[in-house]
């Protein structure tokens, strides 16, 4: 758990969510390393 909000530069915490195009969860910590990652999160669309 993170002691405040992050500042630009700071590594994101890791999440874990369920898979939207395949069975199981996808985490975060399965991209770190491979460059940029874009985490869009849309309420309502299920």
């Amino acid at each position: 758990m993170t002691s405040g909000p992050l500042r630009p530069g700071d590594p994101a915490p890791n999440f874990t969510l369920p898979a939207v195009n395949r069975e199981g969860h996808v985490s975060l910590d399965d991209y770190r390393g491979r460059g940029a990652v874009l985490v869009g999160l849309f309420r309502g669309l299920h």
